[in-house]
């Protein structure tokens, strides 16, 4: 038994591709704003698991997976429906920029929005238009963002217990980003990701890459493979599935911005342990001489780093997960 799903003008009841657009909102001269949708159904009954890219509309790097993972999705192997929406944030996403620039309320960060309210702003309301179909039909959501540089790669599902923390903790292993952080209610408010939970949805997100192109083929061909991993652990696609070894969880993490600004030369990697008081990067003035040094004002793992050359004082110096703990299946 198939099953009937209907997002936007996007219609599909029988095995195959269909197409279509969900329309989230109106811009300043009436016209709709259409985010693009993808319904793959399987020919036999399964789970539905929802993608969806450029919830912030310049990190382009979920759009580039989610389209490579449809290209090797065979509808006559698959068991259940996959719903992709690759470019959500569809204003943002055309000007490269984080949020909508009509939008000027809220701060306009959609992934603080959820699940949306139909008579807000107009980041509330696209929250709400994806919300509806996502909450009717998904039984997954995984949802794709990306940081600042190419070597990002971490991961995070809400920690719980019972059936979607463990079917949520399930794809994480399944993915099998080494830093990965279960997450606890208390952190990502209005987020995609812990409104689903709530709702009885298993949820996952994928930081890979950084904003605009700042991001490889090559991570984009590896996070598409995982993503069939992931179908192969839901049953979904037929097939082992492969085991990326121990995960190291973290408790929580800590956003640090900038003291000063300047050049920037940064001296770690994501991924990189530090400990407190690490050296992290220097800063330079337009003359080259020294200005600083930039540390680590905790121990743990390297989710983010400014890339430079440049930076302003308050932006987004480090991104820090913490208490890191090796765990195994």
């Amino acid at each position: 038994m198939t099953k009937e799903i209907i997002v936007g003008t996007a219609h599909s009841k029988t095995p195959g591709v269909t197409k279509g657009e969900l329309k989230i909102g109106e811009s300043p001269d009436g016209n709709a704003i259409n985010a693009p949708v993808v319904i793959v159904q399987g020919a036999s009954d399964g789970p539905v698991v929802w993608l969806h890219g450029c919830v912030h509309g310049n990190e382009y790097c979920g759009t580039y997976i989610i389209h490579e993972f449809l290209g090797t999705l065979d509808p006559a192997r698959l068991k259940g429906t996959v719903v992709a929406i690759p470019v959500l944030n569809v204003t943002a996403f055309q000007k490269k920029l984080r949020m909508s620039p009509f939008e000027g309320y809220n701060g306009g960060d959609l992934n603080r929005q959820f699940p949306g309210d139909k008579g807000g702003t107009l980041t509330q309301q696209m929250a709400y238009a994806l919300y509806q179909p996502l909450k009717k039909y998904a039984d997954v959501l995984i949802d794709f963002h990306t940081a600042l540089t190419p070597d990002v790669r971490w991961a995070l599902f809400p920690k719980g217990t019972g059936k979607v923390a463990e079917t949520s903790e399930k794809i994480a292993r399944a993915f099998g980003y080494r830093d990965t952080l279960p997450t606890p209610d208390t952190l990502l408010a209005g987020s995609a990701m812990m409104t689903a939970a709530r709702d009885g949805i298993a949820s996952f997100i994928v930081e890979c890459g950084g904003k605009v192109r700042a991001f490889t083929d090559e991570s984009v061909t590896d996070a598409a493979e995982r993503l069939n991993n992931a179908l192969r652990a839901l049953e979904m696609l037929e097939g082992d599935v492969t085991d990326y070894g121990a995960l190291n969880y973290f408790s929580s993490f800590e956003w640090v911005t900038a003291k000063q600004g300047g050049l920037f030369e940064r001296f770690v990697q994501c991924g990189d342990t530090v400990e407190e008081g690490t050296e992290i990067g220097r800063y330079f003035d337009m003359h080259g001489n020294e200005r600083g040094k930039a540390t680590a004002p905790k121990a743990g793992i390297v989710l983010a780093i400014h890339p430079g050359p440049i930076m302003a004082s308050g932006e987004t110096l480090i991104h820090i997960g913490l208490e890191p703990k090796q765990v195994r299946a």
